[in-house]
């Protein structure tokens, strides 16, 4: 019987210590978490600016006629290449040289009247001078005097009159000579021929507006006038490099500068004063960047996608925005990890620039070895790792 007892006991101290040895285990173990991660990476980053635009030449002017009249000759075709000076264009010179005729020949009707007033006032002169001699003895009437005075005088005021005439007369001469040359149309510049709107033989006038005969540009150097919103323009500034793509050739950048921000939004142009600013509207600053086209390969009004680096690092220390919480004003932020796929370590880091899926680590004591954890599964590490901080070392 007590035998049996002791047997009994034996089994329920052998089953007791079984369960005190699993529980034991099951505390000591460690069970391996279940987490979306990732990894630190060494590499180049960029913290750009994103925006689109539109490429112009560097310098873009449209020639006009100064003058009325129809179109006799244009000596170029769309893309020929010019140098300032070359004769572009020609209109009929025609009425002008008529003006110029006429303008010439009232100049010289003028001038003969200005010879002949001073022969007139030479004889008025002396005839003056005559009668007040003889007024002085009484010899002649004082009407007489008097007419002689008057006489003089008004004639050296007609003197002065087509003296003013006459300066006029050149001036009229001046301007038909220039009007004459402005029916040669010439290059302003170095340039490019890109559009021609008119043809020969068609009528042109100048009296309302100056028409325009043809546009052209210098291709060598190109602008992006690009569009920045009202978050991103406090972010840039010159000479900050870029690049930007076009629709062509996605796979290409091509590198540009930017030369300046305008310091008031595209709608300034356009807005009423008077009108009420509304806050829904997107607000947006034309920027403008120089690319160089040596190549010919940009054209006028090609569509940009351009990227500003407003900051870069080389071979940063870096890790997916998906894993950054609790991100300061001052750019401190916890990472959480995941130490030998067991214990949710939390780490306090200091961050530097960000591209639109990584962010640099400036932390030195960083850990790059331990994998880190990111997406939705962040939350649920944070509150491990807060247990674990409560608890002290863990262990499973």
């Amino acid at each position: 019987m007590r035998r049996d007892k002791a047997i009994k006991y034996a089994i329920i101290g052998a089953v007791a210590l079984a369960l005190s040895a699993y529980a034991l285990y099951r505390f000591m173990r460690t069970e391996p978490l279940n987490y979306m991660t990732s990894s630190a990476q060494v590499r180049d980053i960029r913290q750009q600016v994103f925006a689109s635009g539109k490429i112009s030449g560097k310098t873009q002017v449209e020639v006009g006629a100064q003058v009325s009249g129809q179109i006799k000759k244009i000596y170029v075709a769309t893309g020929d290449k010019v140098k300032a000076g070359d004769l572009l264009a020609e209109i009929d010179p025609e009425i002008q040289q008529n003006d110029l005729r006429r303008a010439q020949a009232q100049e010289k009707q003028i001038k003969a009247q200005i010879r002949s007033k001073k022969a007139q006032i030479t004889l008025y002169k002396a005839e003056n001078t005559r009668q007040q001699n003889l007024l002085k003895t009484d010899a002649t009437s004082k009407q007489a005097a008097q007419k002689a005075a008057a006489d003089y005088e008004m004639a050296l005021a007609d003197l002065d009159s087509l003296n003013a005439q006459y300066e006029q007369a050149v001036v009229s001469v001046a301007d038909a000579t220039t009007n004459l040359g402005y029916t040669k149309i010439v290059a302003p510049m170095d340039g490019t021929v890109y559009a021609i709107p008119v043809e020969e033989g068609q009528t042109v006038n100048a009296n309302q507006s100056t028409p325009t005969i043809l546009k052209m540009a210098d291709l060598e150097t190109m602008t992006v006038e690009a569009e920045l919103s009202e978050a991103d323009v406090v972010k840039v500034k010159p000479p900050m490099q870029a690049r930007f793509t076009i629709l062509g050739l996605p796979g290409r950048y091509f590198d540009a500068q930017l030369l300046s921000v305008d310091p008031a939004p595209a709608s300034a142009a356009t807005t009423n004063n008077n009108a009420v600013a509304s806050t829904d509207t997107a607000v947006y600053y034309n920027a403008q960047l120089d690319v160089d086209n040596k190549e010919g390969l940009l054209r006028i009004d090609m569509t940009a996608e351009v990227e500003i680096t407003v900051a870069e690092a080389k071979q940063a220390v870096v890790v997916p925005l998906a894993a950054v919480q609790n991100e300061g004003a001052d750019g401190s932020a916890t990472i959480y990890q995941l130490k030998d796929g067991a214990e949710v370590v939390a780490q306090s880091v200091k961050l530097g620039i960000r591209d639109d899926q990584y962010v640099q680590v400036l932390s030195k004591d960083f850990d790059t070895s331990t994998p880190i954890i990111i997406g939705e599964d962040v939350a649920s590490a944070a509150g491990k790792a807060s247990k674990a901080r409560t608890r002290g070392p863990r262990m499973y």
